[in-house]
């Protein structure tokens, strides 16, 4: 067994047993339920409690990836604790050991500051609607994420979707199938009146549960108006497919509402954090899984822009994050999940898709 995959199972048993598939498959159970249709239950969350110095004052998210001292990035793989401020041991009730031993395995740890996570324009209204530019419901107030990308049903060519995050364009839970879905989002001055897009359609809701097993991606689509959007995204075009390897080091990009273009480095490809989303009875953290962590590349209103390779291959779907770093959700989990498939040609031709 590698260094690599043990650092990964000393991360899954701390942060709670989770098998892919399984949670792929109540995520799928748990999308948007019609009208009369019931929730099915949710994923189990992992017996036991996390270590006290995982779920201490200013911990972000845990994760794995090569140990960092004084800047230096070096070879050996480390259990990395990801916190807003790192602060002197004896000013900590809980510090952080240096080394873990769980299941007969002892891994070393890395304190990396990444400041505070929250969750995150092109902002003036454009015909066809492009992905990377600014959306949201109609009937929220004053806020505004990404339009990500143009998608399909699998097998559908038509209707086409736009895909963007849960928490952006379905209110974080409080939304209705059939709302309107607005460019520019409201933030910017966008109304219902004149600058409807289409309806929102669809989410993958999220699983509050302690330490839940279920929540892999932070996604949600709208049924698009007919000829109302185009796929080719601002500035970098229609997508050429969908990239499912990714790697620490690997370079993305994305165009979102906010900061526009900007590239990044994966520094982080197994993390685990706990954002705090917005509910009817006040803020709740959810338990997201199978993230990747990249350096600083987003802003408050990016939420929902699609990351995509150097070769313009989606890679995934920008969530959040800090002053000093941004994450985002596989996009094959979203695919999956939300059994959709990447538009690669404009509806000016005849449009194909890649899963």
């Amino acid at each position: 067994m590698t260094t690599e995959q043990n650092v990964r199972n000393v991360l899954h048993m701390i942060t709670g047993h989770y098998d892919h598939s399984t949670s792929l498959q109540a995520a799928r159970a748990a999308r948007a339920p019609s009208p009369g249709r019931r929730l099915q239950a949710a994923a189990p969350a992992s017996p036991g409690a996390m270590p006290d110095w995982a779920i201490g004052h200013g911990v972000q998210a845990l994760g794995l990836g090569e140990k960092e001292t004084c800047g230096i990035v070096g070879t050996d793989i480390v259990l990395k604790i990801y916190v807003d401020k790192k602060l002197p041991s004896a000013k900590l009730d809980k510090p952080v050991p240096k080394t873990v031993s769980v299941g007969g395995m002892t891994v070393y740890t890395d304190v990396v500051e990444v400041g505070k996570v929250h969750l995150h324009g092109n902002t003036q209204r454009i015909r066809p609607a492009l992905p990377g530019f600014s959306v949201s419901r109609a009937n929220d107030g004053p806020n505004t994420g990404t339009f990500g990308l143009v998608v399909n049903k699998q097998g559908q060519p038509s209707p086409q979707y736009l895909l963007s995050n849960w928490h952006a364009i379905a209110a974080a839970g409080q939304a209705s199938k059939g709302d309107v879905i607005i460019q520019p989002g409201t933030a910017d001055n966008g109304s219902a009146e004149t600058d409807r897009i289409g309806i929102l359609s669809d989410w993958v809701p999220m699983d509050f549960t302690p330490n839940s097993t279920q929540n892999l991606v932070d996604a949600a689509i709208a049924q698009l108006d007919p000829g109302a959007a185009s796929a080719a995204i601002a500035l970098l075009g229609i997508p050429t497919g969908v990239n499912n390897q990714l790697s620490r080091g690997m370079y993305v990009q994305k165009v979102g509402r906010t900061t526009s273009l900007s590239v990044a480095r994966i520094t982080d490809v197994d993390l685990v954090l706990n954002p705090s989303y917005p509910t009817p009875s006040g803020p709740k953290q959810a338990t997201l899984r199978d993230q990747v962590l990249v350096t600083f590349y987003s802003a408050p209103g990016d939420s929902g822009s699609a990351v995509l390779d150097m070769n313009n291959n989606v890679v995934g779907l920008h969530v959040g994050g800090s002053d000093v770093v941004g994450f985002f959700c596989k996009i094959q989990n979203v695919l999956d999940i939300l059994g959709l498939e990447v538009v690669t040609q404009d509806k000016t031709g005849a449009p194909s898709a890649s899963q």
